[in-house]
């Protein structure tokens, strides 16, 4: 993790806790005591000051009352700043106003010019905004202190909305598509969820502890799914015509996949996936510029989509 990371990560850790230890800092970065100190000294020369407790029982904890001078930041890490500043102010992120004035002290060390950069994304009400943020404290105190999280969830069935109670062993928190939510072992399902913070009912901290599962890997399961569903991984063929054909190209979709140019208008896609509910509704967006080669039950599923919208309008 960079210097810059890990310095902001000591801040965030300290304002959700409201103090820690030396170790229990280093234990949280995976670093040594002595970085720690240095990464303090960072925070502290760029104006955010981390006070100490000296003693057996001492720990650190956050105090605003030094100014800033030079924290020594790269171009590059200048120009992520910024373009973290503009996608974390205009969406739905908790502590947005915080990290706002947090980014801004850091920027003010270096008056290069600015860069234009803006991120458009659905947004939600100021009301469920403020409630996710009390979870989410709870959430990331439970994360950090391996404890698991007693909560009742709404989940979105056919029949309608259904409340059930889980107990989940929460690995972390990750924004999706202007949402906030929180990923981990669900005892319950016996395996890995996700759990969308606006649709929890209610939430507990336990003091039952948990030893997360090293094995499991986020970064692969986001680079293998179409969105967040984990469900079983399947082969996808598409025929893709212009101009949803130019459109596919310059993204991509999935780690793993292959595109053939057939013609000048139209491609090719192969991917292995997962989150079937999410690239079927991905296929229906692209209308009559799709079609399903494999599998065919997804092709079969897209049919009865299509005839269902056309009832509608009979």
């Amino acid at each position: 993790m960079s210097r810059i990371a890990n310095a902001l990560n000591i801040y965030f850790y300290l304002s959700v806790k409201g103090k820690a230890t030396i170790c229990q800092l280093a234990d949280y970065l995976e670093v040594s005591e002595r970085m720690v100190k240095k990464y303090k000294d960072d925070l502290e020369q760029a104006g955010v000051y981390i006070g100490a407790i000296r003693g057996r029982n001492g720990y650190y904890f956050i105090e605003q009352t030094k100014t800033f001078d030079n924290i020594g930041l790269s171009e590059s890490d200048i120009i992520a700043l910024k373009m973290a500043r503009e996608t974390i102010t205009s969406g739905n992120f908790h502590y947005s106003r915080g990290f706002e004035q947090l980014a801004y002290k850091l920027l003010e060390i270096n008056k290069s010019k600015e860069i234009v950069y803006f991120n458009k994304m659905m947004v939600e009400s100021d009301e469920v905004i403020n409630r996710e943020k009390d979870i989410w404290k709870v959430v990331n105190e439970a994360i950090i202190d391996k404890h698991k999280l007693k909560i009742k969830y709404k989940s979105l069935k056919k029949a309608g909305i259904s409340l059930s109670e889980r107990t989940v062993h929460p690995y972390g928190v990750f924004d999706y598509k202007g949402a906030s939510y929180v990923y981990g072992y669900c005892e319950k399902a016996k395996g890995i969820r996700f759990f969308k913070l606006s649709r929890v009912d209610s939430y507990n901290k336990t003091e039952d502890s948990f030893e997360p599962d090293n094995k499991f890997d986020f970064q692969n399961l986001m680079n293998t799914s179409f969105g967040i569903y984990n469900d079983e991984a399947k082969k996808v063929v598409l025929k893709i015509y212009y101009p949803m054909s130019e459109i596919v190209k310059e993204k991509e979709i999935t780690k793993n996949q292959e595109i053939i140019e057939i013609d000048e208008k139209t491609i090719l896609f192969t991917a292995t996936m997962k989150g079937y509910e999410e690239y079927r509704t991905w296929i229906l967006g692209m209308g009559a510029c799709a079609e399903v080669i494999e599998p065919l039950e997804l092709k079969a599923d897209i049919l009865n989509q299509i005839q269902s919208m056309m009832n509608l309008y009979k």
